[in-house]
Parts: structure tokens; sequence; C-alpha cells
């Protein structure tokens, strides 16, 4: 009975030993992984971190990212197009300086589309163009505005301005007249 027990030990202490070391192992990966949920790349000189879009899924979008200069001169973010649309910078350019960043978001540089297509859950195309640096687009992830983004969003977007024309037919529907096919002066 003895021999049937060493050889049960010496076939089982060998397999619980190399399980017990595997619990202790920590694998290192063989390359960088980012701590956000957006996209990177870059234009030049200038790197591109964290591009997501934030979007009611009404029309209204506003872009999210870092942008880092590692250049030697100054350079700024003149347009942004997300799908077909151009967005409106709202304080004009974006500065970007030499070995800084800029940050464009809510809280920062805003850059807001309207009337835009991007739907949350789906990527949509984002253009940057810069002063010098290359433009460059990428496919950026398209988030809801909720939860941690629920603020993200301009309080009032803003539409596109009703003609004058518009306006003086609308005014007139309220008064009860018909309009004419004769021509005003």
């Amino acid at each position: 009975m003895k021999v049937a027990v060493r050889r049960l030990l010496v076939a089982v202490v060998p397999v619980l030993l190399l399980g017990a070391a595997g619990c202790s192992i920590h694998e290192q990966t063989q390359r960088w992984y980012p701590a956000d949920n957006g996209v990177n790349t870059e234009a030049g000189d200038i790197g591109l971190r964290n591009v997501q879009v934030i979007s009611d899924g009404e029309g209204t979008a506003t872009v999210v990212a870092t942008l880092t200069n590692r250049g030697t001169s100054e350079d700024e973010l003149v347009e942004v197009r997300i799908g077909d649309v151009t967005a409106d910078l709202a304080d004009g350019p974006v500065e970007i300086p030499v070995s800084g960043i800029a940050d464009i978001g809510p809280e920062a540089d805003r850059v807001d589309g309207f009337d835009v297509e991007a739907d949350p859950g789906h990527t949509v195309t984002v253009e940057f163009r810069f002063g010098a640096a290359p433009r460059t687009t990428v496919h950026a992830l398209v988030r809801p505005a909720e939860g941690q983004y629920a603020e993200a969003l301009p309080a009032e977007p803003r539409r596109p301005a009703e003609t004058p024309d518009e306006d003086q037919q609308g005014d007139e529907g309220q008064q009860g007249d018909e309009p004419t096919d004769e021509p005003t002066e």
C-alpha cells in the first residue's frame, strides 16, 4: 500500500506545485493600452487623444478630445467636421502651444455640431483641420449624452436662423391673410 501512496504523491505533488506557481505569474503585455475610450491618432506634430463624440441622437453633438503639440512651433485647430457638417468652434480657432495641450469639450473649448447624423453606439467620421499640421480624419465612437456625459451638450442648441421671408409668411398666416401670387413692393 505504501508503494501506491508514494506513486500517487510523486504524480500529484508536481502538478500541485505547478498550479500554485502559476497563480502568481503576471504576464506583461507587449504594448501600451491607453486608459480611455476614444480614438488616438497623429496629425504631424499634433497628437489627437481620446477623440469621442457625444450626441443626443437628435442632431446635436459635441466633440471631446485632447490635442498635444510636440512640435517646435505653435499650431491651431481651425475647423472640425462631424460627418458632413462643419462644427461650430465656439471661441474661434483653438490654440495648441508648443510642448503643450489643448482640450476640447464641454468644460474647455467647445466644438459643437448641429443637424449632425451621429447616433449613439455607432461611429462617425470627424475631420480635424489645423493651421500648419496636416488634416486628419478619425472614426470616433458616438456616446449618448447621459451618465458622465449628461451635461456635455450645449444648454441651448443653436438652430439655423429662419429667413426673413419665412418670418413674414408666418406673421401673415397668423393674421388670417391668404398668400397671393402678386409680387410685393
